[in-house]
This record gives C-alpha cells, sequence and structure tokens, in this order.
C-alpha cells in the first residue's frame, strides 16, 4: 500500500455552476464516480479519466450523502431526498415535514430495497426505495450525523456518542461514548469500528489526534491509531479487513494497518483549498477526494486501475446516422453540413476588424484621353479648361491615430452640437486579450505620451488610458522612468505604512525621499482611478549627488540606445539604500517578530528588504576574514559568454538554480590580505543568514544570455515560478525549490527567518521596439484587501499613466522580442503574520501648525503678517479654511510651429510654487491667514512671473528674502496636515493649484467657487476678480495682487453662495452674472457696481484687518490664462 499517486484532477469549468464538492461517492455497478456540490447539482465522472458523463440539478441546497443502486442514484440533503437513475432522469422525491434537516443515510438489511436516513431530528425514515414513500418511523434519541453499516448499523451523533442498532428492528443494543465533542465520521468492517472526532477543552471543540478503535463483539476499545493533523475522514480498505485510510481537511492522509501503526504511508493532496469528502472505490484501486475549491482529484495504486472488478457498461446516446440529401441544381448550398475543421474560418472576422480601402480613383475624362500622347511610360493630354481653378478631389482624412483620444473640449464640442463622439472610449475597446504564446505587441504596450492642446494639460483625456481604479503616473517629468518602481513600491503594503508614519514625524531632512515617497503613497491612496504625478519625489531625488554620481539620471534627450534597464535595476538598489539610511535612527520599531531583541537597531526598511548575508574572504595562506552585511537586491549571476560550455548550461538552468548561485556564490579574486600584505588569489563566499520578507531581484538585464533564458521558453510559467520556497539549513546551505500553487499554503515556515515561501508580486519589464525610444512597465498583483473585483485577474499592467487589468498568462508571456524581465519583487506569503506594524508611531506632528519657521536670514520676527494657530484652534474634521497659492516658472513652455501655420504645444512651462496663503474660514478669527509662506526656490527660476504672481527676484532667496521663507517640504507637509485632519479647501481655481503643488485634495474637501459659479452647458469659466466686483462691489487686483486677498475674497464669494442658496435665488444670480458679463466682455467697470443686478445687496463687506495688509504685487499664475482669453468665449480652463 505504498504506491498511490494522484493520476487526474477535474473541476467544473463553468463557474455559473461550480461549487465546493459536499459528498463524493464511487458507484458499485458501473465505472463511474458521482459528485454532489453545495450548489445541489450531481455529476458523474467515467473511468480513471475522469471524463464527465452526467450533471443535473438534484437540490436546492448542497448535497449531503449520495447512495449508488442497481437501480439509480439516490442523493440527501437537508430537506429532501431524491431518486434518479444515471442520466438524470427523476424517479421520485420525497419531502414534507418529516424532511426538516436530514444528514445521512444507509441501507438497512434489504439493500437496494430499503434506506434509513436520519439527522437533527426526532425521527429516523425508512424509505422504500421502489416507491419512495416513507414505511416507518424510528425516534431518534439524538442528533445523528453520520450512519455506516456492518452487521449492525452504526450511528455517529453529534455529542460523540456512538449507537449501534440492529438492522431489522432497529433497537439500540450497544452505545459508547467515543469522543466528548461531535463525531466526525466513523467506518465499520466485520467486527472493527473506527472513529474520529473531537473533544470539548476550555469550551472550543480540538479535533482529536487519535483514530479509536473498538471491537463490536464486545465493545472494548482497542490500541487507538495516532493522527497529528486531525484525523477527519476514515475508510476501511474492501479486501484488506485491517488496512484503513485516513484523511485530514488539509489533504493529508495515512494508509495504515490497524494491528501493526508502525507501518505508515504518508500522503499529500494538492490541494490549494481544504477537503470535504472521500470515498474508496469497491476494487480498493481508486481514492477519491473532492475539496472546497470545487476539484475532484482521483489517486491510484496501479496502472489500469478500475472502479469495480466486473462492471456493467455505461449508456452512451444513440448515435444518428446523418440523412440522405439528394441534391440538385436549384438546391441550397445549407442542405450539405460544414466539414470538420480545426483552424478559424474566415466566416468569423470579427465585426469589429475594419481596414480603410480609400476611395476609388476619380474617372478621367474621355476628352483627356483621346487627347493623350503617351512618351516611354508617361502620358500627356492638353488640359481641356472644364474643371474649375483650384479644385481638387476631396478624400477623408484620418484626424486621430489609433490608440490616440479627443481632447476632453473637442468632446464636449461635439456633445454641445449634437454630433455623436467617434472612435473608442478606451484604449483598451477592441483589443483582444494577449495569447499565452503571442510575439505581437498589443498598443497598450506602447509608450504613452500627453498631448498638449491651448487650454493646457486638464484638456488631455486621461480616462482613455485608465478604467480602473488604481492611479497612474504621468511622463513628461524629468526622470520619469522611475514610475514603474514608484507603484511596485505603493502596492508594498508594509512599506506603504512605514512611509505614512515616517511624514508623520518631525523630519527635518529637506529633501528626504522616505517623505516625498509617503506624500506620494498618500496621493496613490486617494486618487480612486485619476491620473497622479511623482514630481515633488523626482525634484528631491535629482537634488541628491549620491544618485547623480552613480549615473541614475535620464538623459535630456533620450533615444532609442537609452539604456532604461540598467537604470531602473540601479535605482532600485539605490532607493532602498537611501530609504534605509533615512528611515534609521536610535529607536527603530520592531516590525520582524522573528528579529531578536538584541537587534532592535536595525532599520524597518532593513526588517522588511534585508538579506543578512555572511562575506568570508580566505587567503591561500589560510587567513580568513569574516564580515556580516545586509543586501536589499539579489542581483541573477549568469555564466559568463566567454565559457559557451557554460552558456549553454546556464540556458537549461532552472530559475531556482540560477537564484540559489546567485545569493549564495562562491568566487575567486585577487585581494588584500593582511597577512602576506599584499593582494593575492582569495575565495569569496557569499553565505545568507537569513531571508527578508520582501525580496527584491534585478534580473542582470543588458547582457545576451538572459534574453535568450527568458524567450526560450513557452511562457506558460514554465521557467519563472510564481512561487518559491528557500529553506537555510542549519549547516548555512540554502536550497531554493519551485511551489506550486497549491502546495504553497501547506507548508508550515512558522514565521522563521530561515524558512521562507515566496509568491511573485510584481514585474517589471522593459519594453523596446525597434528604432523607438523604450519604456518601463510593471505588471503588479494587487493585494486582496485592494481588488476592486474578486472576478477579474489580480494582475494589472502599469505603463505610466496607463492601467489594465491583464491574465496571469499575458503576465509570464516572455516569447516577444520586445518584452524583457529587469526587475521582480517575491513576498512572503505570511508576511502579514511576520510582520508586525502596530509599532509604528501613529501619531501626527501637529507642532508644525503652531511653529513661525523660516530659513530667511532677514526674516522679522516682530512683523507679523500671520496670526498662527493656537493648540486649541487646532482643524478638526470639516473645518473651512481659505486658500490661494502663487507659482514661478522653472523652464519655459515648448512648442513648435506646423507647416499650416498653427502653434502646438509640445510640453507646456514648469511652474513651481512660490507662496501660499490659508484663512481660517470660520470662527471669531474668520478671515486671518494662518499660513503665509514663501518657498525657496531650489532649482534656477527662469520667469518670476512678477506681473502676474507678485514675487520679485530676491523673494525666494534665503540670504535677501524679508519674508517667512520655508523650503518646499515644510509647506507642503502643512498642507498634507490640514488635508488629514479633514479641513475643507475654500478658494478659486484650485483644480490647477493642486496639480502644481502636487497634492490630491478628495472631492468631499475641495470648494472650488470657479465651478460653483459655472452653467454646464457653457464653456466660459468666470475670474475671480469678475465675480468679486459683481457679487461684492470690490476691485481686487488692480494696483497690487496678494494671494491672502484672493483667498479671503473666495470665501466671501463661497458666503454669498450660501446666502443665496438659502434664500432660493442662486440660479437667477447665476444667469444674471453671465448676462452682465456679455454686457461688460467680462471686465469690471472701474468706479461702477452693478448694485441693482442684486437685490437687497451690500456695498459694505468685511476687508482684511489692517495689520494684514500687505503692499506685494502678487497675481496667481492663473490670470495669466484669464487676461489671454477674457475676450474669447470659449474659454475653456480654469482660470482666476
Amino acid at each position: 500500500m505504498d504506491n498511490w499517486y494522484e493520476v487526474r484532477t477535474t473541476c467544473d469549468t463553468n463557474i455559473n455552476v461550480s461549487a465546493p464538492i459536499s459528498a463524493i461517492a464511487f458507484d458499485p455497478y458501473q465505472e463511474l464516480l458521482w459528485t454532489g456540490n453545495e450548489k445541489g447539482r450531481v455529476t458523474s465522472h467515467f473511468g480513471s479519466g475522469l471524463h464527465r458523463y452526467t450533471s443535473f440539478r438534484a437540490h436546492l441546497n448542497p448535497v449531503r450523502q449520495i447512495l449508488v443502486s442497481d437501480k439509480g442514484v439516490i442523493s440527501l440533503c437537508s430537506d429532501s431526498v431524491k431518486m434518479t437513475n444515471r442520466r438524470g432522469l427523476i424517479k421520485w422525491t420525497l419531502s414534507n415535514e418529516d424532511t426538516t434537516d436530514l444528514h445521512c443515510m444507509t441501507y438497512t438489511t434489504m439493500p437496494n430495497s430499503e434506506i434509513l436516513a436520519a439527522g437533527k431530528q426526532h425521527n429516523m425514515l425508512v424509505i422504500n426505495v421502489a416507491r419512495g414513500i416513507v414505511v416507518k418511523k424510528v425516534e431518534s434519541e439524538s442528533d445523528i450525523v453520520v450512519m455506516r453499516k456492518s452487521r449492525l448499523i452504526c450511528c455517529g451523533a453529534n455529542s460523540g456518542e456512538v449507537t449501534l442498532m440492529d438492522p431489522r428492528t432497529f433497537k439500540v443494543e450497544h452505545r459508547v461514548q467515543a469522543h466528548t465533542g461531535t463525531i466526525s465520521d466513523i467506518d465499520t468492517i466485520g467486527n472493527l469500528l473506527l472513529t474520529c472526532g473531537s473533544s470539548a477543552r476550555h469550551g472550543n471543540l480540538i479535533i482529536d489526534p487519535l483514530v479509536k478503535v473498538y471491537d463490536i463483539r464486545t465493545m472494548r476499545p482497542l490500541v487507538p491509531m495516532p493522527f497529528p493533523t486531525g484525523p477527519c475522514f476514515l475508510k476501511m480498505h474492501p479486501k484488506l479487513s485491517t488496512t484503513v485510510f485516513i484523511a485530514s481537511r488539509s489533504g493529508q492522509f495515512h494508509v495504515c494497518d490497524i494491528g501493526n501503526t508502525s507501518d505508515i504511508h504518508f500522503y499529500q493532496v494538492n490541494t490549494s483549498s481544504y477537503v470535504n469528502a472521500i470515498d474508496l472505490s469497491a476494487s480498493g484501486e481508486m481514492l477519491a477526494f473532492g475539496d472546497a475549491a470545487s476539484f475532484v482529484h482521483l489517486w491510484e495504486d496501479r496502472k489500469e486501475a478500475k472502479i469495480n472488478a466486473y462492471s456493467n457498461p455505461i449508456e452512451l446516446p444513440t448515435i444518428q446516422t446523418p440523412p440522405n440529401i439528394t441534391t440538385s441544381e436549384r438546391s441550397s448550398l445549407s442542405l450539405i453540413g460544414m466539414p470538420y475543421y480545426k483552424e478559424p474560418l474566415l466566416s468569423v472576422w470579427p465585426s469589429n476588424m475594419r481596414f480603410e480601402v480609400g476611395n476609388p480613383p476619380p474617372k478621367i475624362d474621355p476628352d483627356i484621353l483621346n487627347n493623350m500622347k503617351m512618351i516611354d511610360f508617361v502620358g500627356y493630354s492638353p488640359n481641356p479648361g472644364n474643371m474649375k481653378r483650384n479644385q481638387v478631389v476631396r478624400y477623408s482624412r484620418k484626424k486621430h491615430k489609433d490608440g490616440t483620444p479627443k481632447f476632453r473640449s473637442e468632446k464636449e464640442r461635439e456633445l454641445q452640437s449634437g454630433k455623436s463622439s467617434r472612435g473608442p472610449s478606451s484604449l483598451f475597446d477592441n483589443e483582444a486579450e494577449l495569447d499565452a504564446t503571442s510575439t505581437k505587441m498589443p498598443k497598450y504596450y506602447k509608450r504613452v505620451e500627453i498631448q498638449y492642446s491651448r487650454f493646457g494639460v486638464d484638456d488631455f483625456d486621461f480616462e482613455f488610458y485608465n478604467k480602473s481604479r488604481y492611479a497612474g503616473l504621468e511622463t513628461h517629468i524629468a526622470n520619469s522612468y522611475c514610475n514603474s518602481l514608484l507603484q511596485v513600491l505603493f502596492f508594498t503594503p508594509v512599506l506603504r505604512l512605514i512611509t505614512r508614519s515616517h511624514i508623520g514625524t518631525a523630519c527635518t531632512k529637506e529633501n528626504c525621499l522616505c517623505c516625498e515617497l509617503g506624500f506620494l503613497f498618500r496621493m496613490l491612496e486617494n486618487a480612486r482611478g485619476r491620473n497622479c504625478q511623482a514630481s515633488n519625489f523626482l525634484r528631491a531625488f535629482s537634488t541628491i549627488p549620491q544618485a547623480l554620481a552613480l549615473g541614475l539620471f535620464e538623459p535630456d534627450e533620450p533615444d532609442e540606445n537609452t539604456p532604461y534597464s540598467m537604470l531602473i535595476q540601479n535605482f532600485n538598489r539605490f532607493i532602498l539604500e537611501q530609504l534605509h539610511q533615512e528611515c534609521n535612527s536610535n529607536n527603530n520599531p520592531r516590525l520582524l517578530k522573528s528579529l531578536p531583541l538584541e537587534q532592535t537597531s536595525h532599520s524597518m526598511i532593513q526588517q522588511l528588504f534585508g538579506m543578512q548575508v555572511a562575506s568570508i574572504s580566505k587567503c591561500q595562506c589560510e587567513t580568513q576574514t569574516d564580515r556580516l552585511t545586509t543586501s536589499f537586491v539579489v542581483d541573477l549571476q549568469f555564466s559568463s559568454k566567454s565559457h559557451k560550455g557554460k552558456e549553454r548550461e546556464s540556458k537549461t538552468k532552472a530559475f531556482v538554480d540560477i537564484l540559489r548561485t546567485s545569493i549564495q556564490r562562491e568566487i575567486q579574486q585577487r585581494a588584500w590580505c593582511n597577512n602576506c600584505q599584499q593582494y593575492v588569489p582569495t575565495i569569496a563566499k557569499k553565505i545568507p543568514k537569513s531571508l527578508p520578507p520582501v525580496l527584491s531581484i534585478n534580473c542582470g538585464a543588458g547582457t545576451s544570455v538572459p534574453l535568450e533564458i527568458w524567450r526560450t521558453h513557452d511562457g506558460q510559467n514554465a521557467w519563472l515560478p510564481e512561487r518559491v520556497s528557500m529553506d537555510i539549513d542549519d549547516d548555512d546551505i540554502l536550497t531554493v525549490k519551485e511551489l506550486s500553487s497549491d502546495a504553497i499554503v501547506d507548508i508550515n515556515t512558522s514565521g522563521s527567518s530561515k524558512h521562507a515561501n515566496y509568491e511573485l508580486m510584481a514585474i517589471i519589464s522593459q519594453v523596446r521596439v525597434e528604432k523607438e525610444i523604450p519604456h518601463l512597465v510593471a505588471f503588479i498583483k494587487v493585494p486582496k484587501s485592494e481588488l476592486e473585483s474578486t472576478s477579474k485577474s489580480p494582475w494589472y499592467l502599469f505603463n505610466d499613466f496607463s492601467v489594465k487589468n491583464i491574465t496571469e498568462q499575458e503576465v509570464f508571456n516572455f516569447q516577444g522580442v520586445w518584452k524583457m524581465p529587469v526587475v521582480l519583487y517575491y513576498s512572503r506569503v505570511d508576511i502579514s503574520d511576520l510582520m508586525d506594524t502596530s509599532d509604528l508611531p501613529s501619531e501626527i506632528d501637529k507642532s508644525i501648525l503652531f511653529k513661525d519657521i523660516s530659513i530667511s536670514k532677514h526674516h522679522s520676527t516682530n512683523k507679523k503678517s500671520v496670526d498662527l494657530l493656537t493648540p486649541e484652534e487646532l482643524p478638526q474634521p470639516g473645518t473651512l479654511v481659505a486658500i490661494d497659492a502663487e507659482f514661478v516658472a522653472l523652464s519655459q513652455e515648448e512648442t513648435e510651429i506646423r507647416s499650416d501655420g498653427t502653434k502646438s504645444v509640445i510640453r507646456p512651462s514648469r511652474l513651481s510654487l512660490a507662496r501660499v496663503s490659508v484663512l481660517r474660514g470660520e470662527g471669531a478669527k474668520e478671515g486671518f491667514p494662518f499660513i503665509d509662506d514663501y518657498i525657496a526656490a531650489s532649482e534656477p527660476v527662469v520667469d518670476y512671473l512678477t506681473e502676474y504672481s507678485g514675487i520679485k527676484a530676491g523673494d525666494l532667496d534665503p540670504g535677501s528674502s524679508k519674508h517667512t521663507l520655508v523650503p518646499l517640504k515644510i509647506a507642503y507637509k502643512k498642507l498634507r496636515l490640514l488635508l488629514d485632519l479633514g479641513c475643507v479647501l475654500v478658494g478659486h481655481g484650485l483644480k490647477k493649484d493642486n496639480r502644481i503643488i502636487n497634492i490630491l485634495v478628495p472631492p468631499e474637501q475641495v470648494i472650488d467657487t470657479v465651478d460653483i459659479f459655472h452653467i454646464k452647458n457653457r464653456q466660459r469659466k468666470i475670474s475671480l476678480r469678475f465675480l468679486a466686483w459683481y457679487l461684492l462691489n470690490q476691485n481686487i487686483q488692480t494696483d497690487t495682487h496678494d494671494s491672502i486677498e484672493d483667498a479671503h475674497t473666495a470665501l466671501l464669494i463661497y458666503k454669498k453662495y450660501l446666502q443665496f442658496k438659502s434664500e432660493g435665488k442662486f440660479e437667477k444670480v447665476l444667469e444674471d452674472i453671465y448676462s452682465e458679463g456679455h454686457k461688460h466682455n467680462w471686465k469690471p467697470t472701474h468706479g461702477m457696481f452693478p448694485t441693482s443686478h442684486i437685490e437687497g445687496s451690500s456695498s459694505s463687506y468685511p476687508a482684511l484687518p489692517e495689520m494684514l495688509e500687505t503692499n506685494t504685487t502678487e497675481i496667481s499664475s492663473e490670470i495669466i490664462e484669464n487676461q489671454n482669453s477674457e475676450t474669447s468665449e470659449t474659454n475653456f480652463s480654469q482660470n482666476k
């Protein structure tokens, strides 16, 4: 009995009817295996191939047991018993007031004629199999959950008691209390009775680790059989009277002899779920398991095994002979059937596959053809003069290329004109899923570019590229090649918690990448599918000298030879090292449960990504040097190309073998020996001491060997495993094995740092098309807790701001020469149990709102332009604050003049935050600013936009500025804190302000007056200056422009909106504003206010406190667009 092996696994491929298997039984008369699932469906499979034979819906509730007789199949559920023939036709159904909660059934003394059904109900029912009626009711003293029959009927009760009944009189002959809890299963053969169940301990039910054995003749217990994993199912061998099969829910089963418990054979069912039912064939040659994942697993102990020694043939459908068809000249061709074919027919041409063939050539005038003279092969003819001057043949031109979206303003114009918008609504429309062996690149892998209209980036339709709930990252930012890795780090949940905790601390480093990463992650969390940009993170990254020295910056004008694969691998190593240094402190939280208390000095990044490696260098003089280092990234080491034999060998190596030799390796090199006092040949060894929770791997892209290795496999998960197991034994020998998707859940690593099971969570690949600039994409497996739909694949493709759900087969397909994996991320499957993030600092440092921080050397603390918040004024959720910001230009706009004279924007000017002001929006100090910060310039300013921003040269210089000057991080941190506290921002044109600040505000926390005072079917967005003139009788932005004044004005306008809304006249006032705007060409008339247009309006409004009046001339950068388009009726952008 030591040669059992699994031969077949099958499941119902129809997801609408598939459900966990709840009952299973072999047919003792035919070569059939019957299963019942929790949806009440009964299915039969033929032979060892488990070919589907019949399937039908027998019950509305889960099937609890199946009995097979020579006349048909009897199935039982909680409220009914049904008998059908083997084709599924119903013979009878029993369902009445006596069938309330049935659990089990068995034959009586008359096999195939009577059955006894019982359950958690008062009566057991004796049912006549031929007629389907209850012929007798037997009172039950306990709840019966399982029954078996040999010489007596053995009944297992829910109380743990086993009763033995006479099958003729149904009187109880013996009782035995086998378990203190419930009975899981019983089986009997000859004079032996075996039971398994649970016991009650401290109020909980614990599975007994023993199978109890009884002699039915004397009811004396025999020696029990141990089963440590918890026995739940028992099956006695039909031919070997002392052999028993014991199985657990996890799929482990033993085959042992009752008389010799030392002779045990262990097996494991390859299941990703838990086992619900088992059965053994009458021949004893087949064993079947049914699990909760709807899979049926068939095991055999020999080749050509049979269910029964002698089986009846199964009934097959009648083969209908095709009718004789007589054809004539008038017969339809459809009378003849289609022949068998293996390739798709031309008739299945998809309706969406159309090709532009062009118009037919115009007909040439006969006069031209009659007068034409041929010289060589060219024809010449005089012009007949019957065509109008400059007349050309009309032809259609496709305005938008395939895969390019229309601008939002263009779509809006089409909707207003009543035209239907043609073209796809998404980049993924009409795009079929990538075949597992396809080498053709789908269009959604192409490099995506942002197109700019005269209305700026807000006119670009990002939704065309992303229909998911996950945010993409924009391009057209220096070093935006990092987007793919930033997305991978975002979907590392523990790192996300670490960075969120870090931004709540009082970090003083100006260009801290951990802070910027935390700010970026907060944006991606709140985005809900909207596009984001990593401009602040990439700006801080570009200021780090080490990154420049390592060559991590993207060239200004990349070409087809730009090595993005090398850049992203070097950036992967750099960012983890940098985060480790920035998060390291004297009192690091202990996140790794397995980390010894004496090693709590390890940083949080070291605990998450760090692999402890012992470096041993041994000289020929036997001098040995040992040191312990931490490695954050594993570089895959392939054989050198110069060694052709080794190169061929590496191509046949498995991924796990290359990974093992890359982590634990031994090389010969020349190194300095202190004993020899010279450079001598030494043997260097790398020995891993611990395994990280998250394993980062650089694939060694850039050499020819990896390219061939990835592409010599069939794309069916053959070379790159989805799951791997790593183990470091007591001798520091590393073992790496590939795991199947089912086996991984059954290996218990117990949170050890030397035993780990990893699952692939992300792949970064370089996409390169011939003669085009390469780019990077990320394949990310979204955690289950963040999936937008459990019915979809968890894998998503992040191609900058293009996001698409893809299949697992597409992720592991590397057949195309255009895709090359460069970075892999594996995560431990037990990382949630391994890491404890409860010790992370959760308290947010709010003191930054109460401090007057300035890095200006000439900052005067006596002259206060703001009234700082006090701890008593700390904002609460819903607190109203008014905000406005000013900007300066760091680069000029890049444009090109087309051949038709039109100007096209290639890249808009890059703006940077220069000043931000925040005012109280309610309370006793309403209108008083508590933030008015100028932002120190960290990059050269090409244009201060003084006419529009009020910022002058020197205002942003710490050596000359007289204002409150702070680094960008301080100002950003204040705004981020206000949002986290739940403040609601009021302002005018905040959408563009927030974009340049690089902060994403949830819609429920922003009130934009440019949207409030706007009629949806009109393109005009009203300026703040005109609204102040019309609603408040104030002339603003005349001699001086001030962000405090703009924020205060927006607050007053919002208060007026609330007043109009409460009085029920807001719609009328809004129409009057548009009417008045047309009359005055949207320009306020100096010295005259339209008070007559607002009934009951007052010409007196709260002004700014005298102590806060300033003489700075400031205008928001949005005024640029407003003044340039005030005479245009089709202004689309949101202006102030």
